[in-house]
């Protein structure tokens, strides 16, 4: 049996070899928008996308046939500090709205035509209040990361991430203190 530690090392050495963005197909991206009967840069932000997205699929022209919207649920321990306007009981509740298809994101995911999977993050168990301990020891964030990583499934064209947790503002606020600086007023 293989310690957590072990196979976060694993995990960790795996970085390196993920594919990198193929620099060719986003020429050919760019290439084909300096042809286009069109201002260069008349549609803005969508042309650096469709480089981006030639660039990460490795083709040109890009394809949008499977995209998918992943969202991760989880119940953050820090909640009970009052860091929101809303009860952890929310999360749950807002996951359900996903399921039942009455959230905004599956208007989204329907206007284009990308499929919304929910992953719920042991949503019965919220993590440890950070404030006083680490939200998830090195065995829990080994079983997320190993979540997170069977949404990647062969054949998406796109995967969008996103997050849903009643706390997650102020989780995601510490996560950007930890690795950009600054201080817990900023």
């Amino acid at each position: 049996m293989r310690s957590s530690s072990e196979i976060f090392s694993d995990v960790l050495r795996l970085l390196p070899e993920l594919p990198a963005a193929d620099e060719a197909a986003a020429e050919a991206a760019r290439a084909r928008q300096s042809v286009l009967t069109k201002p260069p840069g008349s549609l803005g932000r969508l042309e650096d996308v469709v480089v981006w997205l030639a660039a990460w699929q490795g083709r040109h022209p890009p394809r949008l046939e499977r995209p998918r919207v992943a969202v991760f649920a989880g119940n953050h321990g820090v909640v009970p500090r009052g860091v929101s306007a809303y009860p952890a009981e929310v999360t749950r509740q807002m996951v359900q709205n996903f399921i039942d298809g009455g959230a905004a994101i599956n208007q989204l995911c329907r206007a284009a035509n990308a499929e919304l999977r929910v992953y719920e993050m042991a949503l019965e168990s919220p993590t440890e209040d950070f404030t006083a301990a680490p939200a998830l020891d090195e065995e829990e964030c080994m079983r997320a990361i190993a979540y997170g990583m069977a949404a990647v499934e062969p054949g998406l064209d796109l995967l969008a991430l996103g997050e849903m947790g009643i706390g997650n503002t102020t989780s995601a606020a510490a996560l950007a203190l930890a690795l950009f600086g600054g201080t817990a007023e900023d």
